[in-house]
């Protein structure tokens, strides 16, 4: 009985700190729990594209750095042939491509698949936190996991995604789902957060699979890995000297 009564008020107290978060503290959790807290860091990222057709494997190095505007996010191939020296860079809003023999990058849009079914957007990391607001949100049951499910809308016509459907884990407010919608409100992926990593007392993703809502049997694993925390310089994430 002694049990039962404390376990009921250590639920009531968890509902009562949730209930105090506001919608932008859920986000910034959502953000924590998913990337590294550093200022500036790199590591590796392998994508692993399946289709009924065959599969198909990519190395990336993602480096990320702190600005006075916010985190800005290269992405770098190594492999395959192919794709070696493809540069993505995410500057606030606004995306850059730039590849060897281009005289200059080129501007994409967020939604631009870089390999397989993985937009730049998933492979860099949706930032939720400044970038959604909160439309709507509550209770639901995720594969028997308790779930906040929140309804998210971009507050910028740049952002890849207008809409995002998101599911976080109750308890501790980490992304389980997320469902990621066109402007007129179709659903055009779905991104399941499988595995979280820890470096030291950081956590992050370590592995995301984006699975393509129009083409249903069309899948891409990516996993993060190898992290490192180093000082990067500004030039890699300035769009003006890409390739020189």
């Amino acid at each position: 009985m002694r049990v039962t009564k404390l376990a009921s008020l250590l639920l009531i107290a968890f509902c009562i700190v949730l209930a105090a978060q506001t919608d932008e503290q859920l986000l910034q959790k959502a953000d924590q729990a998913r990337f590294i807290e550093a200022n500036s860091y790199g590591m590796l990222s392998r994508v692993i594209a399946e289709r009924p057709d065959g599969k198909g494997e990519a190395l990336m190095t993602i480096y990320n750095k702190r600005f006075a505007e916010g985190m800005r996010t290269r992405v770098e191939f190594l492999a395959p042939e192919s794709l070696k020296g493809t540069i993505y860079l995410v500057v606030g809003d606004d995306i850059y491509f730039w590849q060897p023999g281009l005289l200059q990058p080129l501007k994409i849009s967020g939604q631009q698949k870089i390999f397989g079914d993985a937009s730049i957007a998933e492979a860099a990391g949706i930032q939720f936190s400044g970038k959604y607001s909160v439309k709507a949100k509550g209770d639901e049951k995720l594969d028997g996991r308790d779930a906040l499910k929140l309804y998210l809308e971009a507050t910028s016509e740049k952002i890849a995604f207008a809409k995002v459907t998101l599911w976080l884990d109750k308890k501790e407010l980490k992304p389980i789902q997320a469902i990621l919608h066109a402007v007129s409100g179709e659903p055009l992926k779905k991104t399941l957060y499988t595995k979280y990593a820890k470096l030291k007392d950081d956590e992050y993703a370590e592995e995301v699979i984006v699975e393509d809502l129009l083409f249903k049997s069309f899948k891409t694993v990516i996993q993060f890995s190898d992290v490192k925390i180093q000082e990067l310089s500004d030039d890699l994430f300035d769009p003006t000297k890409l390739g020189k």
